[in-house]
């Protein structure tokens, strides 16, 4: 019997494969990991109804200041999967995450931090969410859960982050806030701000806000490589890009995220572009060589298409470079497929029920980045 790929799977024997040849820990061998994309993933690769919602759904992705982590992000997809049910998903997926793998105290924080995204499940909106983990040879390393509320993003920060998100509104007019970010790790946890760049913005419309963060200087290098990789184009299209913001404990970082599909005019060599300012630094040069040969299945020439390209920048940190990929294998429809995998049971019950609860000692107080 022939049947198209299930994309759980197809992600699944991405993840596998990539994490015996970057040294890694397995994501697909822990059950819980196994389950969520069993659930979140739940399609074939060959329907036609999903459209291009799909091609995004499972995204690793690879970041210099993480070279050796194996990350990636995913958006739960599928037939009558609604924005409430992918709320619903990334949170269940990230507790159960947070708790087998942190413990309790953690999983507190999460639910106070993650309240008043949660508080808002009953109200019918169109903003949707997805989660994202990164492994590293330890294990599991850190979880994000990443809510979009459009404006009322702003509604759900904490203080700290909301001078950042009132800084970038006042230095960079026109951003409109659509998500926030909640990261989380054994021993510390994060909140993040989005914005949509709604009009065509210059790259030297991003010095101000540099300027008001303490990175002035930084600017030119931010500039002259998002330029370069993006084949000398220096403004952003309608669109096209967006800017998240945090606080880390060396000041505040900014990142500029280009949709390439948005772009009118994708250069063709993208991937050699990308490789040519690493040649300045070779570690990172070949860091990113491996994770692309981790990517690439057997008997393929790449591993996939760029869908983000990412620009990090600190006042401390130089300009670098992150992305995220559309794995060829979940472009593919294999005429057969290998045989469903054994049903994974159930998980222990996590306390509580994603209500908050409070804080209790023992877990280092998470920075509010």
């Amino acid at each position: 019997m022939t049947y198209h790929t299930r994309a759980a799977d197809a992600a699944k024997n991405v993840l596998h494969t990539a994490a015996q040849r970057l040294m890694t820990a397995d994501p697909t061998s822990d059950q819980q990991v196994a389950r969520a994309l069993d659930r979140s993933l739940d399609w074939s690769l060959g329907d036609p109804s999903l459209g291009a919602q799909a091609s995004r759904s499972f995204a690793p992705n690879f970041s210099e200041t993480q070279s050796r982590a194996l990350a990636f992000q995913v958006t739960p997809t599928g037939r009558g999967i609604s924005a409430g049910d992918q709320r619903e998903m990334t949170n269940d997926t990230v507790r159960s995450m947070i708790y087998s793998h942190f413990g309790h105290d953690p999983l507190c924080w999460y639910d106070r931090c993650s309240e008043p995204a949660r508080a808002r499940y009953g109200v019918s909106a169109s903003g949707g969410a997805h989660y994202a983990l990164g492994v590293d040879g330890s294990g599991l390393r850190e979880v994000h859960a990443a809510f979009e509320w459009g404006p009322q993003t702003l509604e759900l920060l904490p203080a700290p982050v909301m001078a950042l998100a009132q800084t970038a509104l006042t230095a960079l007019p026109g951003l409109r806030p659509f998500a926030t970010v909640i990261r989380t790790s054994a021993m510390s946890g994060g909140q993040q701000v989005a914005f949509e760049i709604p009009g065509e913005t210059s790259l030297e419309a991003f010095k101000p806000l540099m300027e008001a963060f303490g990175m002035g200087p930084r600017h030119g290098g931010f500039q002259t490589l998002l330029a370069f990789v993006l084949g000398a184009r220096f403004s952003l299209p309608e669109r096209a890009a967006t800017l998240t913001l945090l606080n880390t404990p060396k000041g505040p970082e900014m990142r500029v995220d280009v949709n390439i599909d948005a772009l009118p005019d994708t250069p063709e060599q993208l991937l050699p572009l990308l490789r040519l300012p690493l040649t300045e630094r070779p570690q990172n040069l070949s860091a990113l060589d491996s994770w692309m040969t981790a990517m690439t299945p057997d008997g393929y020439y790449g591993p996939g298409s760029v869908t983000v390209l990412s620009v990090r920048v600190r006042a401390e940190m130089p300009a670098r470079l992150a992305l995220f990929l559309r794995p060829v294998a979940m472009e593919t429809t294999p005429a057969t497929a290998p045989e469903p995998p054994a049903p994974i049971p159930a998980p222990p019950p996590l306390p509580g029920n994603g209500a908050p609860v409070a804080a209790q000692a023992g877990w280092p107080q998470p920075r509010l980045n």
